[in-house]
C-alpha cells in the first residue's frame, strides 16, 4: 500500500506541490473540511446548502431553520441544540 502523502514539497507557507510524472498536483497545506453529520441532529449532510451551514454555523441548514430565529440571542453566544431537543 502507498501513502498519498508521501513526496509532498512545501512551495510556501499555505500551499504545497507533487510532482510525479509529467503531472504537477498543489494542494493547501491546511484542509478545511466538512463533517458528513450535523452536530446537533446527528442527520448526514445531504445538500449544498447544508454543507454552506455547516461551515458558518456547525449545523445543518434543518436546525439553523429551526433554531437560529427563535434563539437568536442565545445562538450569537454560542447555544446550540441538543439531540434530544431536535425531533427526527
Amino acid at each position: 500500500m502507498f501513502d498519498l502523502n508521501e513526496g509532498w514539497q512545501k512551495i510556501d507557507n499555505e500551499t504545497e506541490e507533487k510532482i510525479q510524472g509529467i503531472a504537477r498536483y498543489v494542494r493547501p497545506i491546511v484542509f478545511d473540511f466538512c463533517p458528513i453529520s450535523c452536530g446537533s441532529c446527528g442527520q448526514a449532510i445531504a445538500t449544498v446548502e447544508d454543507v454552506q451551514m455547516m461551515k458558518k454555523e456547525k449545523v445543518c441548514e434543518q436546525c439553523y431553520d429551526m433554531f437560529y430565529f427563535t434563539n437568536k440571542d442565545k445562538w450569537k453566544q454560542g447555544w446550540r441544540p441538543k439531540l434530544k431537543t431536535v425531533d427526527n
